[in-house]
């Protein structure tokens, strides 16, 4: 019946509720109704009869006392006439029974006399008294079917009332009921309707301030809530949006140059090579390394790097399609794969970026040149992994590095053994100063007019375990390529001007030493301390030093050049072009560049005297430095001939075979010491006659 109850709708329940109030309280008020009633009609009927009897009693008295038992019956007879007196009885004044009457009457027809055994008899007593003398008592045992017949006319009265008044109050209720439930049957219409579209705009109007009203109100004050919630949850969705998509794209994508990152590229490179090989075009991988770029970071710093890290990005893209992926694996670093028909379109494509880059960069003012190093490795059936492709892409651009930069190389088996015998030598250059298998050679300049040896040029030697004696350009290019060349270089100032102080004690305070220097060393911060501090320490004037530099070096960035020549000059140092001649000869650098003495290339002196060019370009090298106030050293001088021409010529400074190899310390020390008859005797009688 409960679970009945429960499903109902509210307008049900309350017209079930106030319908079982209703009839409760009606049934309730015709419960005491009928009693009432009954008490009344009770009460009435034995009035009624008491008033007969005491009549009776006053009649029967002396019969009573004086025994008259007959004439005392005869006179009850009017009282038996009463159909509701069943029983009556005369008794004396002990209450012994004197006389009993029972009159009888039609039995009832009614149809509710089986309710007469559930209303008992009642009995009515009446004092005989004589002279105020009680002599007895009159006794009449009343039944009640009149009055159950009367009560249930009542009740049935009242039936049919209280049935009248439920119906009236139902339709009352029912109508009232319109005012509580319509209200409540519109909120939930309209929270449906919210719950279903999700309108949470929506106002519900509400006009009264009873629980409804209020709850109207409270709904209102949801929904507004709701919509602020929303309205908030939609700002931090659209921000969780922007930052998963920035996301995204960091994990995509380098923030500075706005390349594909290397995330990006393992998971490209990674479905190239898992593509079936009868689907898989011509695929290519470049991997480009920037040359001399830590000389910008370490010479412009670090932001201006950035920059110019962006500007190679935008060259990159303008050189590549749209379909090329180009990506910034970290550093210096980049790396393209891209499709193509066959080779030559690839060399097409890196020769055009190693032209762009070449490009001077304009960064913060500045005129910045740099290359870039190309290794190629093609993506055919049957690698592996990614990580082949990378190792043979990293082999060609080690290649591309050793061949002088700037540069491509296509990877190939019999440059993989190459690379893998040069890795050897790098790492074995790794414990060379520490095994103490470097070794400086030192090559004499001998005075032309003078005719006796005024400085040399140290040359660095290593003493391989296995190799032999190795010169510089067989493992100078693995010490740049590595950062060894620092400590190499720094090893080699202090080694020199050490033995250079022993020979200036020995021999000659005026002795002076040449002292090459790499590019890698001059862009080092730390070369002027290292400077310095030999200087000191060997207790060396700083004039008998000269740092001997290349072109190459000096035009590849001639401001930046400049700044640290100038500030090398203020050791007081010299300052020696290398090689001058083979390479941008520029009169504007040697009028802008502290510039003590130009070197002539030995392939220069090498034609002398039956090359008229060489000649021509000697007389003019050599003139050049006069009007320049500058000194001048031809190398490799081999012949008398040679030397007595730029003896004429006024060239004061010579280094060659024809005096000397480069020597060891002690057979320099010997050399010196036994100069001139160390000069090779057929030359000394052309030049030294009258010794």
């Amino acid at each position: 019946m409960l679970r009945l109850f429960r499903n109902l709708k509210i307008a049900e329940k309350l017209l079930l509720t106030e319908l079982a109030m209703t009839l409760s309280m009606l049934l309730v008020f015709s419960i005491f109704a009928l009693g009432n009633h009954y008490h009344d009609l009770r009460s009435h009927l034995a009035q009624g009869i008491l008033l007969q009897m005491n009549v009776v009693t006053t009649s029967i008295g002396p019969a009573v006392m004086f025994g008259e038992l007959d004439s005392a019956t005869k006179t009850l007879e009017p009282l038996s006439d009463n159909t509701n007196i069943r029983t009556i009885v005369i008794l004396d004044q002990h209450q012994n029974k004197l006389e009993s009457l029972h009159p009888q009457h039609l039995p009832s027809s009614s149809a509710w006399q089986w309710l007469y055994p559930f209303f008992g008899d009642m009995e009515l007593n009446a004092p005989i008294v004589v002279n105020e003398k009680t002599v007895g008592t009159l006794r009449a045992i009343i039944k009640q079917e009149q009055t159950v017949d009367m009560l249930i006319g009542f009740a049935w009265s009242n039936t049919v009332a209280a049935i009248a008044a439920a119906l009236f109050g139902y339709f009352v209720m029912w109508r009232l009921n319109r005012y509580i439930v319509g209200p409540i049957h519109t909120l939930q219409t309209f929270v449906s309707n919210i719950t279903q579209n999700h309108h949470y705009e929506q106002r519900i109007y509400t006009t009264s301030q009873d629980e409804i009203g209020l709850l109207g109100k409270d709904i209102n004050n949801m929904l507004e809530s709701i919509s602020q919630r929303d309205a908030q949850l939609q700002k931090e969705l659209e921000h969780r949006k922007e930052i998963e998509e920035k996301l995204q794209f960091l994990a995509h994508y380098d923030k500075s140059t706005l390349l594909l990152n290397r995330h990006a590229f393992e998971e490209i490179i990674t479905k190239k090579i898992t593509t079936p090989a009868d689907e898989r075009k011509c695929v290519y991988l470049l991997l480009l390394d920037l040359d001399r770029f830590k000389i910008v970071n370490d010479t412009f710093g670090h932001n201006t790097g950035d920059k110019l890290l962006q500007q190679v990005a935008h060259r990159l893209r303008g050189n590549m399609s749209q379909d090329d992926a180009i990506f910034r694996l970290g550093g210096d670093e980049f790396a393209v794969i891209l499709e193509a028909p066959k080779r030559s379109t690839i060399e097409q494509v890196c020769n055009r970026v190693i032209q762009n880059i070449s490009t001077p960069f304009i960064v913060d003012d500045h005129e910045i040149h740099i290359g870039v190093s190309i290794g190629i490795a093609t993506l055919r059936p049957g690698f592996d992994s990614k990580t082949e492709v990378m190792k043979n892409a990293d082999m060609a651009l080690y290649q591309a590095k050793d061949a002088g930069r700037n540069t491509y190389r296509f990877y190939s088996n019999e440059d993989e053994t190459n690379t893998s015998e040069l890795r050897t030598l790098r790492e074995e250059l790794h414990f060379s100063l520490q095994n103490q298998e470097l070794e400086l050679y030192y090559q004499p300049i001998i005075h032309t007019q003078q005719l006796k040896t005024i400085g040399f040029e140290a040359l660095l030697r290593w003493r391989h375990p296995t190799k032999g004696v190795l010169a510089p350009d067989q493992f100078i290019h693995l010490a740049e390529g590595s950062g060894l060349i620092i400590s190499i270089g720094a090893w080699v100032i202090h080694q020199s001007l050490k033995q250079l102080a022993m020979w200036q004690q020995m021999f000659d305070k005026e002795l002076f030493m040449n002292v090459n220097i790499s590019s890698r060393q001059l862009d080092d911060d730390s070369l002027s301390d290292t400077i310095r501090h030999a200087l000191d320490f060997y207790h060396i004037a700083p004039r008998t030093l000269n740092l001997e530099i290349t072109e190459s070096m000096v035009m590849r960035n001639i401001e930046s050049a400049k700044h640290i020549l100038y500030a090398l000059k203020q050791l007081g140092i010299g300052i020696a072009i290398d090689d001058f001649g083979i390479g941008h000869s520029s009169m504007n650098y040697l009028k802008q560049l502290p510039v003590d003495i130009l070197k002539i290339d030995k392939q220069f002196t090498g034609g002398i005297p039956h090359d008229k060019v060489d000649i021509a370009i000697v007389d003019a090298l050599v003139a050049l430095a006069v009007s320049l106030n500058l000194k001048v050293v031809a190398e490799g001088v081999e012949s008398a001939i040679q030397f007595e021409y730029l003896q004429y010529k006024l060239c004061h400074h010579v280094q060659g075979y024809l005096f000397s190899a480069a020597l060891s310390a002690s057979q320099t020390t010997t050399f010196l010491a036994d100069f001139p008859e160390s000069i090779p005797a057929g030359f000394r009688k052309v030049v030294l006659p009258e010794a």
